[in-house]
């Protein structure tokens, strides 16, 4: 939304472009506080003249605490922690920049979250999926989206921002650009490097430049976005037999889940995955415990 031309508005349009121009934030997170802020914004005006939120320095922790409270009457508990998160970076930022003695965000809590664990899919029936033909450019294009899901653990945003260049020589690994503009490199399966060979002769074959640019592009060599990815994958796991959760994310939760249960390192894990904090790895401890139960079981002599 856009803000008003009271200096608080003004202080919010630089925060957002602090985010992106200075700490690297995706587009995505950018567009998320963009809408938080808007609230804020919003709530102010409903408020009576004298009460409004005009400049950073109107800005306490009491009425935080109000606009919260009113928040949290349509908000889920995820939503408003991502709420939260934003005032406070947007805090942080108006006592480094304007002057505040202390973030009107301090010292507010977070929601308490339930614990939900997340949605994998079986490994037999992803071998299924991995071992169906891909008859098709569309069809192998998909074919190596899942692979590269599934084997690599690539975020949707990472796999549409693949370039051929990224590939190493030997096509073992790749750079992908994660969160917060960071490079990491991420191995590639022998059946990846397979199906990326597959698809970079079904490009060749169309004239579509496989040396540089874009891996995902449309048959007619135009780079493709996020939602016909999330589609055709969509698509395709439901049409094999899927009825849970099948979106692209799935493939990369089952792949540090898997990982995981087969005795990988959690640090390793974390490093493929591109986390910046061990913490958001563990969420997938929660559902390796059942491998953890089921060894417990075979080799412990009282179990």
């Amino acid at each position: 939304m856009e803000f008003s031309n009271s200096a608080l508005s003004g202080a919010m349009a630089a925060y957002l472009d602090h985010l992106r121009d200075e700490r690297g934030c995706s587009p995505h997170t950018i567009a998320a506080y963009r809408r938080d802020l808007g609230k804020l914004a919003a709530w102010s005006e409903t408020r009576a003249p004298a009460m409004r939120l005009e400049s950073p320095a109107d800005l306490n922790k009491r009425a935080l605490q109000t606009f919260l409270a009113a928040q949290a009457r349509s908000l889920a508990p995820g939503s408003q922690s991502r709420l939260l998160a934003c005032l406070k970076g947007f805090g942080k930022y108006l006592v480094a920049n304007h002057g505040l003695a202390r973030s009107p965000a301090q010292g507010i809590g977070f929601p308490k979250r339930e614990t939900k664990l997340v949605n994998v899919a079986d490994e037999a029936f992803l071998g299924r999926v991995l071992a169906d033909d891909a008859d098709g450019f569309v069809a192998a294009r998909t074919r190596l989206c899942v692979e590269l899901f599934y084997g690599s653990g690539l975020r949707l945003a990472e796999l549409i921002g693949l370039h051929w260049s990224h590939l190493s020589r030997d096509s073992e690994s790749a750079r992908v650009l994660g969160k917060g503009s960071r490079f990491r490199t991420v191995p590639l399966t022998d059946t990846a490097r397979q199906v990326l060979s597959g698809f970079r002769s079904l490009c060749r074959e169309r004239g579509i430049p496989s040396e540089s640019g874009p891996v995902l592009v449309s048959a007619a060599g135009k780079p493709v976005g996020r939602r016909i990815i999330q589609r055709t994958v969509t698509d395709t796991l439901r049409g094999m037999g899927r009825s849970g959760k099948s979106s692209p994310h799935v493939l990369r939760h089952s792949f540090a889940t898997h990982l995981l249960d087969n005795g990988a390192d959690l640090m390793a894990v974390k490093d493929m995955l591109g986390h910046a904090s061990l913490s958001t790895t563990q969420k997938y401890t929660h559902v390796s415990v059942r491998k953890l139960k089921e060894t417990y079981a075979h080799a412990h002599p009282r179990a």
